[in-house]
């Protein structure tokens, strides 16, 4: 709105259907813009999976440190010991992945049994 003229506003006129169109492209892709912005904030899959990547990334990190630190004795047993255990665990993980969903199942439903039981003995203490 200008002082002058209180009906003007900054909208382009309809007189220039070019002006129009820019505003609708430019609004179109505003709201693209904010639509992506809060699919990404409700895929909870692609978070979790990005916290996941995260934390295993800080975690060998750590353990890299932790290695480097060691004595020479202990990074040689680990460098055995990695040598002698990489085949099974491969082994293991290759017969586990048909189970992963009900492996994960599992674990959930032991956790939630172990803070039920926690808290219910927390309850009785009182």
């Amino acid at each position: 709105m200008s002082p002058t003229n209180p009906t003007a506003t900054a909208e382009p006129s309809a007189a220039d259907p070019d002006a129009v169109r820019a505003d609708i492209d430019r609004t179109r892709t505003e709201l693209a813009d904010t639509v992506d912005q809060l699919a990404e904030k409700l895929n909870v899959k692609a978070q979790a999976s990005q916290k996941m990547a995260d934390a295993t990334h800080r975690m060998s990190q750590t353990a890299a440190r932790a290695k480097a630190s060691a004595p020479p004795q202990v990074q040689h047993a680990l460098a055995q010991a990695g040598a002698r255990m990489a085949p099974v665990a491969q082994q293991v993980s290759h017969r586990a992945a048909p189970h992963r969903g009900k492996i994960i199942a599992a674990l959930l439903s032991a956790a939630v049994i172990l803070i039920v039981l926690r808290r219910r003995r927390a309850g009785d203490q009182s």
